[in-house]
């Protein structure tokens, strides 16, 4: 003859309450993990930007420098702020 096995309404409570403690847990990580990209994200893209901005600035200093303005202009400031100085 077969047993009769059987499970109480406790029971049944008690393993549904883990189950909705347990998915509540997950469901915040997950919102966490969500936010927490998002925040990599836009930090990413500020750096980014902040490498576009770098390669804008050696192209101009590169394109500055080829014929050696760069000395013609420093020293016309060295002799302005010397004027000014006076």
């Amino acid at each position: 003859m077969s047993k009769l096995f059987y499970i109480t309404l406790n029971e049944l409570e008690t393993e549904k309450e883990t189950l909705v403690k347990d998915f509540n847990e997950l469901k915040n990580k997950i919102i966490n993990v969500e936010s927490e990209v998002a925040k990599m994200k836009n930090n990413l893209n500020a750096i980014s930007g902040a490498i576009q901005q770098s390669d804008k600035l050696i192209r101009v200093a590169s394109e500055h420098g080829k014929n050696d303005d760069w000395v013609n202009d420093f020293y016309k400031q060295h002799l302005k702020d010397k004027k000014k100085k006076k």
